[in-house]
């Protein structure tokens, strides 16, 4: 075997080292090459590789290509859940309900246990939500990059969905950042006077959040995002350059138009944000 071929795993045939898939057996020879090279890495390495990615995107991409993984990206989209749902309790409190309603556990004349609604309110928001945004947004994710994926293989790609998501998922970072600054934007915009959350009715909190994300503050904040999504794109197109070498203009293509649909959705109709 010389050093332009390579022996498939599956049936030990002799196959040009160019070649992906094994003409003989049909075994996806890239497949293997890349679970054989994937690793796990530790969480200070994470935030290496997001630095390194921003700061080197080329050289970072290619070690993407051959050390994929997700790692970086359950703790990315994980933090991104966090700061989401901090920003909606902070919609909450900037709408002044008053949440002073207290649940008592317990016998009030011996011993009990005191809970405010508001401190309930807290920890739902702190501890459920974040995971419940996650297993939601994890699965956009999922799905969004196995289409991305086909759709850059259509236009020449040769990238896998694996590559195509640990590349995709370190480009999310600038999301991740802006959505943590979405968190101070909604405490300086406008405050509600709703009152007594048991007076208020739906209407009455959705019109609130309306104009609260319709207010200059906010747009502001959907201007920021508009640019660190723009920010995603150009790294993203980067990697799918590097690793699926693919010509600019499909690189920019397989990646912008899906992100822009998913973008507008979630800050201009407001489906999913």
């Amino acid at each position: 075997m010389s050093e332009s071929t390579q022996k498939c795993s599956s049936c030990s045939e002799t196959v040009p080292l160019e070649y992906s898939v094994c003409p003989f057996c049909g075994f996806g020879l890239l497949e293997y090459e890349l679970k054989k090279f994937s690793f796990k890495p530790k969480l200070k390495e994470v935030f290496i590789r997001i630095y390194s990615f921003f700061r080197r995107p080329f050289k970072t991409s290619e070690e993407f290509g051959v050390a994929t993984e997700s790692k970086g990206t359950n703790i990315l989209l994980l933090l991104f859940s966090l700061f989401l749902s901090l920003r909606y309790y902070m919609v909450i409190l900037k709408a002044n309900l008053n949440y002073s309603v207290t649940i008592i556990i317990g016998n009030p004349e011996a011993f009990h246990i005191s809970l405010s609604m508001g401190l309930i309110l807290f920890l739902v928001t702190l501890l459920l939500m974040p995971f419940i945004i996650w297993i939601i947004y994890k699965l956009f994710f999922n799905i969004g990059t196995w289409l991305m994926s086909k759709f850059a293989n259509m236009l020449g790609s040769e990238t896998t969905k694996k590559q195509y998501q640990t590349i995709a998922g370190y480009a999310i970072a600038p999301i991740v950042i802006g959505e943590f600054l979405g968190i101070l934007f909604t405490l300086i915009g406008r405050s509600g006077s709703l009152g007594n959350a048991g007076g208020v009715s739906f209407n009455d909190f959705a019109s609130y959040v309306t104009t609260l994300y319709n207010s200059p503050v906010m747009l502001v904040f959907k201007i920021l995002m508009i640019i660190l999504w723009v920010v995603m794109i150009i790294y993203t197109t980067i990697g799918l350059r590097v690793v699926g070498k693919m010509n600019w203009i499909s690189a920019a293509i397989s990646t912008t138009l899906p992100i822009a649909v998913f973008v507008y959705f979630f800050y201009f109709l407001n489906l999913f944000g």
